[in-house]
């Protein structure tokens, strides 16, 4: 009972700040087709958290279903605007045809919603969104309480025009955007997995007092954790911390360290507050107690790993196999100078051959890299 209170009087503060996420989003990107461009000129992905669910395949023009699970897909659906609706779209504004335009165009649409909870679960904001952006700029946003389009640029106003009179489309988005957030419920409900605790020691090089206590989460989805680690209830200061780190199944990792003496061993425990819950595990006061420990830390070491390679093999890639790979949970702009973009797009900058991605805050740049 006196664990039981400490605990939640120590995430006190966390509750005050800490919310819990989610967010289910179809992302759309199409692309004009200048000359001498042998590139995909559609791509398309659902995502949930990030986690891609589903894609469009062009090979096949449909929906593939990256997640099978079949309760998941009983209600949830991708929407129905097609693949050419989207082309013609793109052409219209840019006064390109299907086999002929002067420049790379782009059009891009996300399409969704996010929820907002509070760490005992109660629902804290919700926000759906269907809206498009062109050549790197916000165009046109739909709203669900009047059933019309609002234009976020001059040159959507024609746009907005065409659209507002698709009556029944409107209707069919509104009631698409009202039932996405019954959707996230499900998915977060059939793929939520809650962390899988580990504590372990190590000897501290030239001082045979001490000993590293680390503790491990691994196996869980949502990346927002807090960890920490305790003796006899007292929170003990971190000697490192790795934050959270991918898996190579779409998964995350943490680990946290300490430092102890060697000959208390006693009342340690690890407490990760994850998904409004708190998990807790006690160490056995065993050194050798890692038994399923570096599977998990291999796991993390190997994706890190891919992802340096990848870029490697990437580096020298031009123009047409970059957008090929742009299966992103954002889509690219606009060609042009760097510079940055309104928070949902990514820029694409072309350097003579290389070409550059950015994906950018207002007035922060959060990567950068060189293909």
């Amino acid at each position: 009972m006196k664990s039981t209170f400490y605990l939640i009087v120590q995430f006190a503060y966390i509750s005050y700040v800490y919310s819990e996420r989610h967010r289910l989003q179809f992302v759309y990107t199409v692309l004009t087709k200048p000359d001498g461009f042998s590139g995909p000129v559609f791509s398309a992905v659902g995502l949930y958290d990030d986690r891609r669910i589903s894609h469009y395949s062009n090979e096949e023009q449909t929906w593939k279903r990256d997640c099978s699970d079949a309760e998941i897909w009983r209600y949830t659906e991708e929407p129905q605007d097609s693949r050419d609706w989207f082309i013609n779209l793109v052409n219209t504004l840019t006064n390109c045809t299907s086999s002929r335009c002067d420049g790379l165009h782009t059009l891009q649409r996300r399409i969704g919603c996010e929820v907002e909870k509070h760490p005992d679960g109660s629902v804290m904001n919700v926000n759906v969104f269907d809206e498009y952006g062109h050549d790197g700029e916000d165009f046109i946003a739909f709203d669900t309480d009047t059933m019309q389009w609002k234009d976020k640029s001059p040159k959507a106003k024609e746009t907005k025009m065409k659209l507002d009179a698709y009556r029944f489309r409107n209707q069919y988005l509104q009631a698409y955007l009202n039932n996405c957030t019954d959707w996230i419920s499900t998915f977060n409900a059939l793929t939520s997995t809650p962390p899988a605790l580990y504590m372990f020691a190590s000897e501290v090089p030239h001082d045979q007092s001490k000993l590293i206590l680390t503790c491990l989460a691994t196996g869980f989805h949502l990346e927002h954790i807090e960890m920490n680690i305790t003796q006899n209830n007292i929170t003990l200061q971190p000697f490192s911390s790795t934050g959270v780190r991918p898996n190579n199944n779409q998964t995350f990792q943490m680990r946290t360290s300490v430092e102890i003496n060697r000959d208390e061993k006693q009342s340690y425990e690890c407490h990760v507050l994850h998904s409004s819950q708190i998990f807790t595990k006690s160490w056995d006061g065993n050194l050798e107690s890692r038994s399923h420990h570096w599977a998990a830390v291999a796991a993390g070491a190997f994706a890190v790993a891919v992802l340096y390679i990848m870029s490697l093999i990437y580096k020298n890639r031009r123009l047409n196999d970059t957008v090929s790979s742009l299966f992103t949970p954002s889509s690219p702009n606009l060609m042009g100078s760097p510079a940055l973009c309104s928070v949902q797009w990514v820029c694409v900058t072309t350097d003579g051959s290389l070409t550059t991605v950015m994906k950018n805050k207002p007035g922060k740049e959060t990567y950068r890299r060189t293909l």
